[in-house]
């Protein structure tokens, strides 16, 4: 007998292990149709063994045709991922796969083929029974439901245990399938053909391959008629054509240049590493605008001449949408784009072009790491230091940058992080020659870096004259504008208000199911959360006291695109966050109209990581201190490659750039060196307190997540999460500093209570083995607990 170990994302941890029906072809990475408990579930086929310790093994039900393939690299990337993430390997399968691709099995009840007797049956099977006789579950059991899924699925097992129904499953097709057109191919051609004959024969043999009918007709003027008489006369047969959904985009925006003295030898050391033909790490450590993306144009170029395929992973999908453009130009339709905004049909056929392996190089945000492409030679993270590389809000929760380390150890490929402002973790890395460094100190032609001033915000409001913009940003802008050129402005917090106060008696308008206040909008005249989606209607009276004078307070992208048009009427002002970004599409239209003719851009950091617009000489930061008081050890380090970042978007044409940063905290260390453009003195400053405080890069940590709605559970549930992280074996628990529980910084998210445990080791290693064996000590605790491993933040 031969059994097959099965990774079920609705199971237990561990895969589950079920019998291979004789004859049935099971290989590694089939999906596979299982009984669980009283229902079925979809799993992956991760292994298999002649022998197993259980008996009464259940049998696999089905084997399901999948528009997929799991490689044996992405199962042995899903099991290191479990195994480092302490986390399921079939929750690991859901992050893997687009949500398109997910099976789901939907179950139907039709009636009873004879009339059942309701003497013996309780009154609310009874009635149940009559819906199902009627046939109201023939199609799907949800039918059945009316709000009271849990107590429909008890009655119905309850009636099949009884022998009165049968309940039958199957399983819901993708969302997405391929494309087919009807079309034509060459049959046995003739010497005497008509006019139009000739035609169409000699677009197929131009053409060498099969063409759509259509095309035939639209194109070259063959019209429907003439092609049937071909097909009926044998010159022509019918053939079906696959179609790609290839995604759009603008033309190209970086045209090729020669290479400078710094770019030539960072690419060098780059093809250096390439060549040997084993894993290497580097870190390209480049100012804005020193050419960075050029130097990975030309890696990538040297590595496909070599056979071989490359990844390049980017923070946001405005940036792909943007580089995409750049890399389709240089490499034509070797290029796939994998990322959420397009539409299922483009990233359906953009993964199995990657599979098949049409595509050569992929690009993406974070998910495109899985990308069933093989064969890597290099992988390159693009501003490593964005916190949105790593995934926060489901199981697992994976760094993207960690991935990627497995994938290029994988495959002898050279793993290339390129930044100007480094994280910490990945700077003190290079520092310590545990990594290679790569250093671009100047911008492209030689152009200057940015003019960086800060504006101390105390004078201002000192003053009286409180303004969105202070007097040298207002005056700043005008020459700007007068001069024909372009504004981009941060403010890294969306909505019009961040708070929405009474003045009578002081109350705050707060979420119902989030421990947040409610932000305002102006546009919906609403107020809403941003963790839980709550909204509701920004009343004119408190709803405490019934005074009218309620007050706005705080600064968010909105109400600074509204004060920008008010002071610069004539100038066009666009906005980019994700409350201006929800439609498909919307990313790319929106920078490209500021390309082409907007004057001023507004936009949350989502307008700091890597947009290259020459026009741009003056960017200005309306707050900077929005996250330096943060309860969280990398605020300073975040608000420092903020203004860093954004500022580098000014003066990457010809004209030189401006940076004018208004700040109420000027003599901050993150502001005074970015003011400078000095990373380094940054870096050097920071990392004293970190090694002072023992935070990372010193140390590793791990944070445990314990939410219920319940608030007495959630603790509960906590405390005993870390009683068991207490009792570990002496030579563990000696390597280990565990703090708390205590509440989370935000203590309610979506109705549910959250408290937090903090580790600290310094050893990744030993945080893993620790939670590991805490969760075999509270085994009630799994479900409700999440653990993440080198968390981006401890808010």
């Amino acid at each position: 007998m031969r059994y097959v170990s099965a990774a079920v994302e609705s199971g237990p941890g561990e895969p589950l292990t079920y019998l291979i029906p004789e004859g049935a072809d099971i290989r590694l990475g089939d999906c596979v149709l299982l009984p669980l408990g009283t229902r079925k579930a979809v799993g992956f086929a991760v292994g298999f063994s002649d022998t197993t310790e259980f008996e009464n093994t259940k049998p696999v039900e089905a084997v399901i045709d999948t528009p997929f393939t799991l490689t044996e690299e992405l199962i042995d990337l899903a099991w290191e991922m479990s195994r480092m993430y302490v986390c399921p390997i079939g929750k690991v399968f859901t992050v893997m796969l687009p949500a398109f691709f997910k099976l789901k099995i939907r179950c139907s009840v039709p009636a009873p083929e004879s009339l059942p007797s309701y003497d013996d049956l309780k009154p609310r099977d009874t009635a149940l029974l009559k819906r199902i006789c009627r046939g109201e579950g023939a199609e799907d059991i949800e039918n059945l439901f009316d709000g009271r899924e849990s107590e429909v699925k008890s009655a119905l097992t309850r009636l099949e245990k009884a022998g009165i129904i049968k309940r039958r499953y199957r399983i819901a097709p993708p969302k997405v399938k391929e494309r087919i057109l009807k079309g034509v191919a060459l049959g046995h051609v003739p010497k005497k053909l008509t006019d139009k004959q000739k035609i169409a024969v000699d677009a197929l043999i131009k053409a060498g391959k099969p063409l759509a009918a259509t095309r035939l007709e639209k194109e070259y003027g063959v019209s429907s008629a003439v092609q049937r008489t071909m097909i009926n006369k044998g010159i022509l047969k019918p053939a079906e054509i696959r179609v790609r959904r290839m995604p759009h985009f603008g033309a190209a925006t970086a045209p090729r240049y020669d290479l400078t003295a710094e770019q030539t030898r960072a690419l060098e050391r780059i093809i250096e590493d390439t060549d040997g033909n084993a894993f290497a790490e580097t870190l390209l450590f480049g100012v804005t605008a020193g050419g960075k993306t050029e130097v990975y144009l030309r890696a990538i170029e040297h590595v496909l001449a070599k056979g071989k395929t490359a990844m390049v992973l980017l923070p946001e999908i405005a940036l792909t949408t943007q580089i995409m453009n750049i890399f389709r130009e240089r490499f034509g339709d070797d290029v796939a784009v994998l990322h959420s905004a397009l539409s299922h049909g483009e990233r359906y056929d953009e993964w199995q072009r990657i599979a098949e392996g049409e595509a050569k190089v992929v690009l993406g945000p974070r998910s495109a790491v899985f990308a069933p492409i093989s064969n890597l030679g290099i992988i390159i993270i693009d501003e490593e230091h964005e916190d949105s590389y790593k995934q926060e809000d489901s199981q697992p929760r994976y760094n993207g940058k960690d991935v990627a380390r497995i994938r290029a150890k994988r495959n002898n490929a050279l793993l290339l992080l390129g930044s100007a402002t480094p994280s910490m973790e990945t700077f003190y890395r290079a520092r310590q020659g545990e990594i290679g460094l790569i250093t671009i100190t100047k911008r492209v032609a030689d152009r200057p870096m940015p003019k960086m001033m800060a504006v101390d915000m105390r004078r201002m409001y000192k003053s009286g004259k409180v303004s969105v913009f202070t007097p040298e940003l207002e005056e700043a802008m005008r020459r700007t504008l007068a001069a024909g050129r372009q504004i981009m402005l941060l403010q890294n917090r969306r909505a019009f208000s961040t708070m929405f106060l009474c003045r009578d008696c002081g109350y705050t308008a707060k979420c119902p199911n989030c421990s947040v206040s409610l932000k305002y909008r102006k546009s919906s005249n609403s107020l809403v959360c941003h963790y839980c989606d709550h909204s509701e209607p920004a009343g004119g009276v408190c709803p405490n006291c019934g005074g009218t004078r309620l007050g706005k307070f705080g600064i968010g992208t909105e109400r600074v695109e509204e004060e920008a048009k008010k002071v610069f009427p004539e100038a066009k002002v666009l906005r980019l966050d994700r409350d201006t970004t929800t439609a498909k599409g919307s990313h790319e239209a929106i920078l490209s109209e500021f390309r082409r003719s907007g004057d001023i851009l507004v936009g949350t950091q989502m307008i700091a990581k890597g947009l290259d617009f020459p026009g741009v000489t003056l960017v200005g930061i309306i707050s900077a201190d929005t996250s330096l008081g943060l309860p969280d050890f990398r605020a300073g380090e975040r608000t420092f490659r903020l203004l860093a970042q954004v500022g580098g978007r000014a003066g990457r044409g010809e004209d030189p750039g401006q940076v004018i940063v208004q700040t109420f905290d000027p003599e901050n260390t993150a502001v005074e060196k970015a003011m400078n453009h000095d990373y380094v003195g940054f870096y050097e400053s920071e990392i004293g307190d970190r090694a002072e405080l023992n935070y990372p890069p010193f140390t590793h940590l791990a944070t445990i997540l314990s939410s219920d709605e319940d608030e007495d559970r959630a603790m509960s549930r906590a405390a005993e999460m870390a009683e068991a992280l207490k009792s570990l074996p002496p030579e563990l628990s000696r390597k280990l500093t565990v703090i708390g529980p205590a509440q989370a910084s935000l203590g309610v998210i979506k109705n549910k209570h959250r408290f937090r445990i903090i580790l600290k080791s310094p050893k990744r290693e030993t945080l893993v083995e620790a939670l590991r064996l805490a969760f075999d000590k509270a085994p009630g605790c799994a479900k409700h607990i999440t653990p993440d491993i080198d968390p981006a933040t401890l808010i």
